[in-house]
């Protein structure tokens, strides 16, 4: 991973980093600041790691990262795609009649997203 790709999915990272080296404190990850270097260096200190061990680690990490993400992002892609098509292809009394169908199968959960929605909307406007 390039030093410029790296400094920019850091913060995206942060979390996954904690999960992978728990002996990293906050004010380590404050002091990497996206720097590949530095935590190639705290890793090699924390974990007794030759130079090289720490980087090839950091690689083999940061190169599943980059795999689930990319896997991600084609699933949500795929199901964007999806959901265009049906709106497409359909006609509003059916989508209405899906809805209402929905609802009435998952009532609990209908409830909980439309007061999530409901949430969301009535913050929007008081910003």
């Amino acid at each position: 991973m390039n030093e410029d790709v790296f400094a920019g999915q850091w913060k995206e990272m942060r979390g996954a980093l904690k999960s992978w080296w728990g002996k990293l404190t906050d004010d380590d990850f404050e002091w990497i600041g996206g720097q590949k270097d530095r935590l190639i260096g705290l890793i090699q200190e924390k974990y007794g790691y030759t130079r090289d061990q720490a980087r090839d680690e950091i690689e083999r990490r940061f190169s599943g990262y980059r795999h689930k993400a990319d896997e991600l992002t084609k699933s949500v892609a795929q199901a964007v795609e999806a959901t265009g098509s049906y709106l497409h292809d359909k006609h509003f009394a059916d989508i209405a009649a899906d809805v209402a169908a929905l609802v009435r199968r998952y009532p609990v959960q209908s409830l909980v997203v439309g007061l999530g929605i409901g949430y969301l909307l009535t913050r929007g406007r008081s910003n």
